[in-house]
């Protein structure tokens, strides 16, 4: 079972705005949870549809392009509509050695740093750079079909994955740095998952 969103901290009296902001966060913490609680299902889906093309190509001797081409929408789905639930859940790659030195703080600005700095250009850039084949693969009613398949499937489908996967993630990355801003001034705590790293 896939848990919901993170309830954060109730910070204190003095953090008006950072109370506001964290309330925020927690509901992009729900669109992230919601999204990746529907996702998973492409994973079954796919096992299902994999396993049926497999009957029906030995016993059958049937194939069709658009389930086979199906089996990478499900794919696509599960890898870029689930990466904001990584970073939500902190189960995206390290690569901090400090981070158990330096305390809740210092973790908290190397997070604010990487998001910042990093995960949020890389995001703006990849949803700036494919939204406009998704927007023309819509208007014009694209289909995946080419030499190699005859699939009849939108291609807008599996071209719209890649912006609203990365806009998830950036909504999530903006929902870790309210988390990190209020950390660093003292207004509220890391979220649990997030402390347990200090100690490990």
């Amino acid at each position: 079972m896939m848990p919901g969103a993170l309830p954060s901290p109730e910070p204190g009296p003095e953090g008006g705005p950072i109370r506001v902001a964290l309330r925020l966060a927690d509901a992009l913490d729900g669109v992230t949870a919601l999204v990746a609680r529907g996702a998973r299902w492409a994973l079954l889906a796919n096992a299902l549809l994999i396993t049926a093309n497999a009957l029906s190509r030995k016993f059958l001797g049937v194939a069709w392009s658009s389930a086979l081409d199906l089996q990478w929408h499900f794919f696509a789905a599960v890898v870029l509509l689930t990466a904001a639930y990584a970073l939500q859940r902190d189960l995206h790659v390290r690569m901090d050695a400090l981070s158990s030195r330096l305390g809740e703080r210092g973790q908290s600005w190397i997070d604010l740093l990487g998001i910042l700095l990093v995960l949020l250009p890389l995001c703006l850039a990849a949803v700036w750079s494919s939204y406009p084949a998704f927007a023309q693969a819509f208007v014009a009613g694209e289909t995946r079909a080419s030499r190699e398949s005859t699939s009849t499937l939108p291609a807008w489908i599996m071209k719209g994955f890649i912006p609203l996967g990365f806009g998830l993630l950036a909504l999530q990355g903006i929902a870790e740095v309210v988390r990190c801003v209020a950390s660093i001034a003292g207004i509220g705590v890391r979220p649990d998952h997030r402390r347990r790293l200090l100690s490990e």
